[in-house]
């Protein structure tokens, strides 16, 4: 389906950490432990009327990854106006910003992650009108005041929702005016549905305007994102869109106009049952043995093992048992000393007695932090879940 682009005047919290890690760990493909790593891109919001965990949540999509979903208050606030995008055909995407970070704790390996979507309220994720049919829609940038606005109060009250606050599609002109010494300057006006509600500055002009003629050589109009807020007493009109330098090269090439027509709005919108369980949502339906297993570090997507027998791949000795090469060398040094006691007592009783016994002690010492966690009754496996639960 094509894209909408929503609105992106705020920003809103995504939950990460409970049932996503498999997957936000496909995104980034390694992490390695306390060093977080952050990615930036665009995301899918998918409706999941059918979630059997949180009916009626907003699950958050990198590409086919399922890495979170909106907190149930904002999964409601925004489910009609993206359920309305959906259901007119189109994908709803907005700007996410993805951290991770590998951890150690309480002798888990663990992910900590967070998310954030540049996302502007409900009310405000579309325009209060559409754009031009033969018009180019300059990307969305820094806020530029309008000016003159208040010789057009009239007519942009009429326009003013009664939030106080709006998304509008404005035109941008382009007309040199000649001064009084003879000179000629840029002025870019500013039009909502072709009436005229003000103009850019001097300086902005100067920037727009060659821009503005380019599009209109190639027969289009030049239209750019506009907030109008106030109340009855006044109000102001701002212009959000990229400074000219910061035009990528393939918006000359395409003039895109990507500002899809959608449903009229409405109370309710169909959307078709499309919830998918991440990983960790069907390992916490599926009851597993209790095994050994995790995240192996530096965390890596590729080298993730869902299985015991792939899991005992990677258990060597030294993993289970930090402590084992040094309670073999103990071992060893307390059977050298034992058989070295045995050998002096005939000689010297006293000191021969007192080696058997270091010796003995040290050979024992060695065994018992030799041991392997099965060989204690007291250890506790683990497995994702416990993970899970502790994350939690």
């Amino acid at each position: 389906m094509t894209d909408y682009a929503l609105g992106d005047r705020g920003t809103v919290e995504v939950i990460t950490h409970d049932f996503y890690d498999a997957e936000i760990l496909q995104v980034f493909e390694e992490l390695q432990m306390d060093r977080e790593r952050v990615w930036n891109g665009q995301a899918r919001l998918v409706p999941e009327p059918d979630n059997p965990y949180e009916p009626g949540s907003i699950a958050v999509y990198v590409d086919e990854l399922k890495i979170g979903r909106l907190h149930p208050q904002d999964s409601k606030s925004y489910w009609n106006p993206i359920t309305r995008v959906i259901a007119s055909g189109y994908d709803a995407v907005a700007h996410l910003q993805l951290s991770a970070v590998a951890r150690r704790k309480s002798g888990h390996n663990m992910i900590e992650s967070s998310g954030i979507l540049s996302l502007s309220a409900p009310g405000s994720l579309f325009p209060l009108n559409n754009a031009p049919t033969q018009a180019t829609l300059l990307p969305q940038g820094p806020s530029m005041k309008v000016l003159d606005e208040k010789n057009h109060a009239e007519y942009l009250h009429s326009i003013l929702p009664p939030s106080g606050e709006g998304r509008v599609i404005l035109t941008l002109e382009a007309n040199r005016l000649r001064q009084g010494d003879g000179n000629f300057i840029d002025s870019v006006e500013v039009f909502h549905d072709r009436k005229k509600v003000g103009r850019l500055s001097t300086q902005m002009s100067e920037q727009l305007a060659p821009v503005i003629r380019y599009a209109f050589e190639k027969n289009k109009l030049t239209s750019a994102w506009g907030t109008i807020r106030g109340n009855s007493f006044e109000l102001s009109l701002t212009v959000q869109a990229v400074r000219a330098e910061d035009l990528p090269s393939e918006w000359y090439e395409e003039l895109p106009n990507n500002v899809p027509e959608l449903l009229d709005p409405a109370d309710d919108y169909e959307v078709t049952t499309v919830y998918v369980p991440t990983q960790g949502e069907i390992d916490a339906q599926t009851p597993q043995r209790k095994k050994r297993s995790g995240f192996v570090s530096p965390f890596s997507s590729s080298r993730h093992h869902s299985d015991e027998e792939s899991v005992e791949e990677h258990d060597t000795l030294a993993d289970l048992n930090p402590n084992r090469r040094v309670s073999i060398l103990m071992g060893i040094v307390g059977a050298a000393v034992l058989l070295f006691g045995v050998v002096l007592v005939f000689s010297y009783p006293m000191l021969g007695l007192i080696s058997i016994v270091l010796g003995f002690s040290l050979a024992l010492l060695g065994l018992f932090m030799g041991r392997t966690p099965e060989d204690d009754e007291s250890y506790e496996h683990y497995d994702e879940d416990d993970v899970e639960e502790h994350e939690k």
